[in-house]
């Protein structure tokens, strides 16, 4: 299936994840909705009890993005998360981010 298939399966799910993994260090997890922008591009809201809203605006699905789906992961579409760098103008990859269909097992063991 492609990966556009899959970020909309994603989109029509209650609740799923973002991770957001910077330099390797650690992971970010926000638990929230995927939803399609008037122009097309993806959106990722989160928000609490108390208010706080979190949103990522997270484009168009490039060639860069992949997906899988496995019985313990479920579906999970994850791509590079690039900076540019000036004066070079040149594009990095500083980490990585994810939508899952649930959380990765080590965090809910």
């Amino acid at each position: 299936m492609a990966v556009q298939d899959d970020v909309r399966r994603l989109s029509e799910m209650q609740g799923i994840y973002l991770g957001v993994n910077l330099y390797g260090a650690c992971t970010a997890w926000y638990e929230g909705r995927l939803q399609q922008a008037n122009d097309g591009s993806w959106n990722f809201r989160s928000s609490s009890r108390d208010g706080t809203i979190v949103a990522f605006q997270l484009g168009f699905p490039a060639q860069s993005w992949n997906s899988q789906e496995s019985p313990t992961d479920g579906l999970t579409v994850f791509w590079p998360f690039t900076a540019v760098v000036s004066p070079q103008n040149t594009t990095v990859t500083v980490g990585q981010m994810q939508l899952r269909q649930q959380l990765p097992q080590a965090l809910t063991n």
